[in-house]
């Protein structure tokens, strides 16, 4: 019987192999495609989240300093405190302790800007972002410490409870004193305890005067005075950032980076013209005729991702960035009109 010979294929022809590398790579560039996909969904959506933390973030240290603006304690008909403040020692009341404006001043940016934050510091174009705007704002921070004792004398000491004062004040911090009639801003040369009190002296040192508006009894409260100016300047990484100038002890300004990302920030103030504590009208920083006036801010921030090539196509700023407008309006609460 004739035998017959079968012979079993042994590896791949070049064909196959051209076929299996053909699929292999439509495989793959359907997975790369996915890949990119997914990730680019991801920085989108991380670039918004991140966006819309920034903008709450900015808004929240914004309202709160505003919405305070002009605070002195209690709703009282004080227009305007005394500013007894003079650390420099050269007889003149600081800037720190200027409360004129009932405490809400506003700027547009310019060649010329000069926002005076104290005796030695002055905020210029320099140090701010192009076309942006800056605000200052003072007020007095509650801390619910009032008079242990009537002063005898309007240069007399203040002294207070040890359980509600103890540690709360130090020398050189400058204070607010109120009685919903009278007002004085002033520095503390001294603070001390002793005889069942915490005594706060307020010589001329550190004052134009030690001799205090009234002689004020236990319905005065003895408060901090907040001096804070916001604006916008490149931050610690390069990026357009919301900084804050804030008064510590001394009545030294000292600058906080707060937010990073924001690129803009125009502000737009409410007069009331006839006195009926509504706006009439919305103006900017170099319109406002009395800033006693005005009852209410609109800020417009814009802010913008950290990283680029986020959107899919070029934008108006010439980048791929995704940005965001913030827009707030806010109630000025304590001013006295």
């Amino acid at each position: 019987m004739p035998t017959k010979l079968h012979h079993h294929q042994k590896g791949l022809t070049l064909v196959e192999i051209m076929v299996d590398l053909t699929v292999s790579l439509i495989l793959m560039a359907g997975v790369m495609q996915i890949f990119i996909s997914n990730k680019q969904t991801y920085r989108v959506q991380d670039a918004a989240a991140r966006i819309q933390e920034s903008g709450r973030f900015a808004a929240f240290f914004l309202t709160g300093d505003v919405r305070m603006a002009g605070f002195m304690g209690c709703g009282s008909t004080i227009n305007q405190p005394v500013n007894m403040v003079d650390l420099n020692g050269d007889g003149v009341p600081d800037q720190v302790g200027d409360f004129s404006g009932n405490g809400l001043q506003g700027y547009e940016y310019g060649a010329g800007l000069s926002v005076p934050l104290s005796d030695t510091l002055t905020l210029t174009a320099a140090d701010v972002i192009a076309g942006t705007d800056v605000i200052t704002i003072k007020r007095a921070a509650g801390t619910g410490v009032r008079l242990d004792g009537n002063m005898g004398t309007v240069n007399a000491n203040i002294q207070m409870d040890p359980a509600t004062a103890g540690g709360m004040f130090q020398a050189n911090d400058v204070l607010f004193i109120s009685d919903c009639e009278y007002a004085d801003i002033f520095a503390a040369n001294n603070v001390s305890s002793g005889g069942g009190f915490i005594t706060i002296a307020h010589s001329n040192s550190v004052n134009v005067g030690n001799f205090l508006s009234t002689t004020y009894n236990t319905d005065a409260e003895v408060m901090r005075m907040v001096n804070v100016a916001y604006y916008l300047a490149p931050g610690a990484s390069g990026e357009p950032s919301l900084f804050r100038y804030a008064m510590g002890n001394n009545g030294v300004m000292t600058a906080e980076e707060l937010v990073e990302g924001v690129e803009d920030m125009e502000i737009t103030y409410g007069e009331d013209t006839d006195n009926d504590r509504n706006a009439n009208l919305y103006v900017d920083a170099n319109s406002v005729t009395d800033w006693t006036q005005v009852v209410s801010v609109r800020i417009n921030l814009v802010v913008r991702s950290a990283v680029d090539n986020v959107t899919t196509g070029v934008t108006a700023n010439g980048d791929r960035r995704l940005r965001r407008t913030f827009n707030t309006s806010i109630t000025i609460r304590n001013r006295v009109v």
